[in-house]
């Protein structure tokens, strides 16, 4: 029996510790097109599932590897206000969390970039208000977040608002080998993705960005690329349903 014990502990935390989840899955399948992805995970990462998007959390650098998200035009036209009220996410366990301290120490160079934008949240004050998570945040480079970034958030909106569309987002950091790490274990992604999907037509558009400057802003469109790069970039193999 002793040894039974010990089969079924260490298997629980083989199942803990390869990720093996399925927390969006169950709770929040709105927000994927066929589930969340395939992937190794960390110790302490998770899954967690909010009311306009879901995450994909990696504790050992405290930030997003993915976000996911249902573009609809009632999330991009509704009454909520841009608040800016940063606070980590309750959700996540506290060891693995970002603070606003952690962020602090990356100074000027990086902002707390959105995966899901603030513009992507305007149902409700509630909403709006989990999008300033931390835990839907990288420190991604103040003209990357605030330049080719933002003109590509802008853009799927614009895709999103066409009648009889059906758009699908995800984005994450990722944290390739040597990447920098802060003080407070904070870790700075070397390169940004995203990935959007036209539900309908099956149209998939993919995106890798290195997390720096793009000049000029206007120039994101150069980063498209191809899912097959965007899985090798990740580690991770999405189901798109295609």
């Amino acid at each position: 029996m002793k040894k039974l014990f010990t089969f079924l502990f260490l298997a629980v935390a083989l199942f803990a510790s390869t990720g093996a989840f399925a927390q969006i899955n169950q709770q929040c399948p709105q927000f994927t097109v066929n589930g969340t992805p395939q992937y190794q995970a960390h110790p302490g990462d998770q899954e967690i599932c909010h009311l306009n998007f879901a995450v994909i959390h990696r504790c050992d650098v405290k930030a997003p590897v993915a976000v996911f998200e249902h573009l609809t035009v009632a999330a991009m036209t509704g009454p909520a206000k841009r608040k800016d009220n940063f606070h980590p996410d309750a959700s996540v366990t506290p060891a693995c969390s970002a603070s606003l301290a952690d962020y602090a120490t990356v100074g000027k160079t990086h902002d707390r970039g959105h995966m899901a934008p603030a513009g992507n949240n305007t149902q409700s004050d509630a909403i709006m208000s989990e999008s300033f998570n931390l835990s839907n945040m990288v420190a991604q480079n103040a003209n990357n977040n605030r330049g080719g970034w933002r003109l590509l958030e802008t853009a799927e909106r614009q895709w999103a608002m066409a009648p009889g569309t059906d758009f699908y987002i995800i984005s994450g950091g990722i944290f390739d080998a040597g990447h920098p790490v802060t003080g407070n274990g904070l870790g700075i992604p070397t390169r940004l993705y995203k990935i959007i999907i036209e539900k309908n037509s099956k149209q998939v558009q993919a995106y890798l960005m290195p997390n720096g400057p793009i000049t000029p802003a206007t120039s994101w469109a150069q980063y498209k690329t191809t899912m097959t790069e965007v899985e090798k970039a990740t580690g991770m193999k999405f189901n798109l349903g295609q």
